[in-house]
């Protein structure tokens, strides 16, 4: 009798698992929305200041800064480049601001970039929000995470 019990256990385990939805893994969709096909363009629309307590703060760029491009791509090496919009803020900025590579986390969405408005170096911003037209990037300013940085950026059209 036991092992009937067994038996039947087994049995209606093997039928609850073999008719249960097939494992269907997607593949990493946040790096095509970075990145399009081949490669994407984004400029920053605005920067936020945001501090614990406090109203954000929205701030745009000069015009200067407003038509640079972030360019994200698509190949094994993940380049990232900076290019200098129509306008520059000074005659003597060269096109490429930046060309680097690009990292991504999924595990804690962040992404890892040189940004020459903060740093000449990568810097980690945590990815909050990207669509396929949009995205914000996110990096803190103190060890409490109570004061941060946000870059709105918009994906350029054309992509």
């Amino acid at each position: 009798m036991k092992h009937g019990l067994n038996y039947l256990v087994c049995m209606l385990l093997g039928v609850l698992f073999s008719c249960s939805e097939a494992l269907d893994p997607q593949p990493n969709k946040y790096s095509e929305i970075f990145t399009g096909t081949s490669k994407k363009a984004w400029q920053i629309s605005s920067i936020q200041l945001k501090e614990e307590n406090k109203s954000p703060q929205t701030f745009g760029l000069p015009p200067c800064m407003a038509d640079d491009e972030y360019i994200f791509y698509a190949n094994v090496e993940k380049t990232y480049e900076i290019s200098n919009g129509f306008s520059k803020c000074d005659s003597a900025e060269p096109d490429m601001i930046v060309s680097d590579s690009w990292e991504f986390s999924n595990a804690n969405a962040t992404m890892n970039i040189i940004m020459p408005l903060l740093a000449d170096y990568k810097l980690p911003f945590i990815v909050r929000e990207a669509s396929e037209k949009e995205m914000t990037l996110e990096i803190f300013l103190d060890e409490k995470n109570t004061t941060s940085y946000r870059f709105n950026f918009t994906a350029k059209k054309g992509n």
